[in-house]
């Protein structure tokens, strides 16, 4: 299995997302101090917003670890959350995970929690290479199994006596999907790439797509982070564009600039402690989301890779945010090696 963690989901209602410590009052006001929310839940009430407070900062301080998914449910027509969904338990050896989930009352019998299950299916078996999602239900809340149906999970049985819940020891009703059972997606066709040193009039597009990677690093690390694009950060584009030691590449497919590269020539001069050293930064580096997985991210690293060469340099260099597991086991593909750490303790 890949341990790719927590990403950003997106449906047609919906954003999953990790949560934020800012997702307290939401969290609190919307299903955590709702009863009737927690009936069959294995946790009780929280007396609190102080309680959903210190419930998100333990999940937060469990996101950089690739073998935890927990996603916040966002309504985007108000950007509010509204309920959650994790795997509450991975088996790593069978490639399996068990699902639980809860949300606001005032959204049930809206089809949400299924289209939030079927996204985060999709999510587990396609990125994560899970082999075996499921879920359970008490008995008596059969609710929650017409969730899993409609979600496209099959019924396995009830184990009797074999859980317990606010009520009580319940009998569990268990449904489940596996790989085998549903048709993947096809894999998207390669695109025709070809790459280039970047022209002027390419920097309108590529600020577009410094907008995907900007909303990346947002829904990542939202406390370093500042959400939207505004004018300060779409100007700083020229202000790269006339440094002499930058460059840009772009890549192009279908006749548009489909990603982006911005390279950094930097020296660090010697000291007591470290020879000199002189190398090429990807200072930045983004695809658009359409030509994802289709060889454009690779034909970048090649020209790039090359173009460093040329110009003699003998080491390529980057640094990424940990959150972006998918983009470091892109990277580590592609050649490069992890070579220091830059960690963080939070007070």
């Amino acid at each position: 299995m890949n341990k790719t963690g927590t990403q950003r989901i997106e449906t047609h209602r919906l954003i999953l997302r990790p949560f934020r410590i800012e997702d307290a009052e939401d969290m609190y006001n919307h299903w955590a101090s709702d009863p009737e929310v927690t009936r069959f839940l294995t946790w009780p009430v929280h007396a609190g917003v102080e309680v959903t407070r210190a419930v998100l900062q333990s999940w937060i301080a469990q996101y950089p670890n690739g073998s935890f998914f927990n996603w916040g449910i966002e309504w985007k027509e108000t950007g509010s959350v509204i309920g959650s969904i994790a795997v509450v338990k991975l088996d790593e050896t069978k490639e399996a995970a068990d699902i639980g989930y809860c949300m606001s009352r005032a959204f049930w019998g809206r089809g949400i929690m299924p289209e939030a299950l079927r996204a985060v299916m999709d999510y587990l078996f396609d990125t994560v290479g899970l082999n075996r999602v499921a879920a359970c239900h008490d008995v008596n809340n059969p609710k929650s199994g017409r969730v899993m149906q409609k979600a496209g999970m099959k019924f396995e049985g009830i184990l009797r006596r074999a859980g317990r819940n606010n009520l009580g020891i319940c009998d569990e009703v268990w449904y489940a999907a596996i790989r085998d059972d549903r048709t993947p997606p096809a894999p998207p066709s390669p695109a025709s790439v070809s790459v280039r040193l970047a022209r002027e009039e390419d920097l309108p597009r590529v600020n577009e797509l410094r907008r995907q990677v900007n909303e990346l690093h947002v829904a990542g690390k939202p406390e370093v982070f500042k959400p939207g694009f505004g004018g300060e950060l779409r100007d700083y584009l020229q202000v790269i564009w006339r440094d002499p030691r930058q460059a840009f590449v772009v890549a192009e497919a279908d006749g548009a600039v489909c990603g982006f590269a911005v390279l950094n020539h930097i020296t660090r001069p010697e000291n007591p402690f470290m020879f000199e050293r002189d190398y090429l930064d990807i200072d930045e580096f983004g695809v658009d989301k359409a030509f994802r997985r289709r060889g454009v991210a690779s034909e970048m690293i090649r020209f790039i890779r090359t173009y460093a060469q040329e110009q003699g340099f003998r080491r390529l260099e980057l640094n990424m945010w940990e959150f972006n597991r998918g983009a470091l086991a892109f990277y580590e593909a592609a050649g490069f090696s992890v070579f220091r750490r830059y960690l963080e303790m939070k007070l």
